[in-house]
């Protein structure tokens, strides 16, 4: 990766971190953690399955891109031993705010994916978990050998990345959609199914891919904390919103342990 995408890249998160308008509490407040938590589960509740949040009691977990530390929270209630990384200072700046309110242990440091050196002074986790983030580093197989480094015999690895035989894909070449909430991203990936089981070759075992997530509501009301479906998706069964998600998800969720 260039110095020049880096800084962009950096630039952008640290201008609005993911997720950070969830709430109209003045951040760092409880109630601001507390609303941003059930807007973040309502919006994605998939999230919870996939984390396995409780699953991880005494375990050592590594996050990559801990963002404003919504998932980060969970693990820790739940049990786990918790380090966070992000290339974002703002980001982990409102991480550490959190968990002082909170008054919750867990560790942030400013690093990221692309520093195998920095990863390996961190020590072996028994879960590496990257939720939304990989896809937005160029370099993937790179991204995936250095998350091998930490990992010990038995770990983990659950990421999430873009889907691209997906709804939400179609829309953005179409120029209906983008990215991200924000604009001007300056870097996003979307995969296939394939493309992951080659880039994981030789490096992981895959023990499962699936599709999930289709956002559905009004933006303008969504914003206001209001889930209203749009209209076209409003006449479908649920059973077929269903089937949207599952099909063409937005969400590529993958499961795998380190050969």
């Amino acid at each position: 990766m260039t110095l020049d995408i880096k800084q962009r890249i950096t630039e952008y998160w640290n201008r609005q971190p993911c997720n950070i308008g969830h709430s109209d509490h003045p951040i760092g407040t409880a109630e601001y953690f507390e609303a941003v938590t059930a807007k973040r589960y309502r919006a994605e509740p998939h999230i919870l399955d996939f984390a396995g949040f409780h699953l991880w009691r005494g375990a050592r977990v590594l996050e990559i891109g801990c963002g404003i530390g919504t998932d980060a929270e969970q693990f820790v209630r739940h049990g786990a031993e918790y380090v966070g990384i992000d290339l974002s200072k703002e980001s982990l700046h409102i991480c550490r705010q959190r968990f002082h309110t909170l008054s919750l242990p867990g560790e942030f440091l400013h690093c990221d994916v692309t520093d195998v050196k920095a990863l390996q002074e961190l020590g072996q986790f028994d879960l590496v978990y990257s939720y939304g983030v990989l896809h937005h580093f160029p370099g993937m197989r790179d991204h995936l050998k250095n998350i091998s480094t930490v990992m010990n015999s038995a770990a983990e690895l659950r990421f999430m990345v873009y889907a691209r035989n997906s709804w939400k894909y179609a829309m953005i070449q179409k120029g209906l959609d983008q990215f991200e909430a924000q604009a001007g991203c300056p870097y996003a990936e979307a995969y296939t199914r394939e493309e992951i089981e080659d880039l994981m070759q030789g490096l992981y075992k895959i023990e499962r891919i699936r599709q999930d997530h289709c956002f559905m509501y009004n933006v303008a009301k969504y914003k206001q904390g209001i889930f209203e479906l749009e209209p076209w998706f409003e006449a479908m069964e649920p059973v077929m919103r269903d089937a949207v998600k599952e099909y063409l998800g937005w969400h590529l969720l993958v499961k795998a342990r380190k050969l």
